[in-house]
C-alpha cells in the first residue's frame, strides 16, 4: 500500500527559529503590503519640518574682529511634498552657509563697525541650498548683526590667579609677586578700554613649606593677544617664628600732647615673622598712637591704635588696648 502523508497541508518552515504555518505566511504579506500602501499615502502629502544649515563668516576686515556673539546654525522652516523631504533628507546635505560680512548694510559703532545682513538675504542663501519643490516658510531670526571692532594696544596690570595653602610651621613672609608685572595687550578697542589688568591662569598649590617661583600661561579672553605668553609667578615662604617687642606709644595732638602723661607708655606687641627675618625686626618699625580727638574727661583711658607694621610681619596681639592718662598742669 502506498503511503500517504497526512500533513501535506500543514508543511512548515522555520524562519529566524520560528516555525511559520501557511496562514501566519499569509498574514505578513498582507502586512507589508499595508505598510507599503501607507507610506505611499502618506508620503504623497505636504509636510513642514526644520533645517538646521551651519553658518561661516567671510570677509571681516584684517584689522577688525567680531565682537559679538554669533549663531553657529540658521534654523530654517520648509514645506514640500513627502517624497521629496525623505530624499533631501536621505540623500541631500546641509553644506555650511557663506555669510559675507561685506555685504551687509553698514553701520558705525563706538571703537567699531556693525554690518546688518537682512532676513531677506538670508533666505536667499538658505534657498540656493534648498531644492526648488521646497519652499522656505520661515527662518529663525529676523537679521544677522555682526559687530567688528578695531584692534589697539593697552599696558596692563597683570593679577596672579592662586589658590594656595600654607603648612602649619610655614608663613607667608610677602604678597604673591609676578614679573613682569605689566604686559602690552592687544584687543577689540571698546573691550580693551574697560580692561585694567589680565589675570593668570588658576594655580593650584596645597601645604606650601617653602618659598615657589613657577611660570604661569597669561588667561586671555577670545579675541585678546601679547607677545608675553607667560609670566613668572613668586610666592615667599618662610617657616614661622614669633617675637615680641616693646613698641612706645605716640600721642596725637594738635594742643595738648605735652599736659597729658601715659600709664603704661608703651606696648608689649607679639608678631608672627619669617625666621629669616626675625633678627631685621625692630620696634622702631611699628607704630602705635592715642588721640587727643577722642580725648573726654569723663573717660578714665585712651585707646591704642595700631597705625604702622612692617611689610611681612603680622600683629597677633598687642597690650594693652586701653591706657590710663592723667593731664599735667
Amino acid at each position: 500500500m502506498d503511503e500517504v502523508d497526512l500533513h501535506s497541508d500543514e508543511k512548515s518552515q522555520m524562519v529566524f527559529g520560528i516555525r511559520l504555518g501557511k496562514n501566519l505566511s499569509v498574514f505578513l504579506i498582507c502586512l507589508c503590503l499595508t505598510t507599503v500602501f501607507w507610506l505611499l499615502n502618506a508620503f504623497t502629502k505636504d509636510y513642514s519640518t526644520e533645517l538646521n544649515f551651519p553658518l561661516r563668516y567671510e570677509n571681516v576686515p584684517a584689522e577688525q574682529v567680531v565682537v559679538n556673539e554669533l549663531p553657529r546654525f540658521l534654523t530654517v522652516k520648509v514645506n514640500g511634498f513627502g517624497f521629496k523631504l525623505l530624499s533631501f533628507y536621505l540623500f541631500g546635505s546641509l553644506d555650511s552657509l557663506s555669510v559675507d560680512y561685506s555685504s551687509g548694510i553698514k553701520k558705525f559703532r563706538q571703537g567699531g563697525d556693525l554690518s546688518i545682513i537682512p532676513k531677506l538675504r538670508l533666505e536667499k542663501l538658505a534657498n540656493t541650498e534648498i531644492p526648488s519643490d521646497i519652499k522656505i516658510e520661515n527662518i529663525n531670526i529676523d537679521s544677522l548683526r555682526i559687530c567688528t571692532d578695531y584692534i589697539t594696544e593697552k599696558i596692563v596690570n597683570v593679577r596672579p590667579n592662586v589658590n594656595y595653602t600654607i603648612s602649619g610651621q610655614s608663613y607667608l613672609k610677602d604678597s604673591i609677586t609676578v614679573s613682569p608685572k605689566q604686559i602690552l595687550l592687544s584687543g577689540p578697542t571698546s573691550l580693551l578700554n574697560k580692561l585694567d589688568f589680565i589675570s593668570t591662569q588658576l594655580l593650584t598649590l596645597e601645604d606650601l613649606d617653602k618659598s615657589v617661583s613657577k611660570d604661569v600661561d597669561l588667561d586671555f579672553a577670545m579675541n585678546f593677544s601679547s607677545d608675553t605668553k607667560h609670566v613668572r609667578l613668586m610666592i615667599h615662604v618662610d617657616k614661622a617664628t614669633e617675637k615680641e617687642l616693646v613698641v612706645p606709644i605716640d600721642i596725637i595732638s594738635d594742643s595738648t600732647e605735652n599736659n597729658i602723661k601715659l600709664f603704661p607708655n608703651a606696648v608689649k606687641v607679639r608678631v608672627k615673622i619669617g625666621l629669616s627675618d626675625f633678627d631685621k625686626l625692630e620696634a622702631s618699625q611699628f607704630s602705635f598712637v592715642v588721640e587727643t580727638t577722642d580725648f573726654d574727661q569723663s573717660k578714665k583711658y585712651l585707646t591704642v591704635k595700631n597705625v604702622k607694621s612692617p611689610k611681612g610681619a603680622e600683629v597677633l596681639d598687642y597690650s594693652p588696648h586701653r591706657v590710663e592718662y592723667i593731664l599735667k598742669n
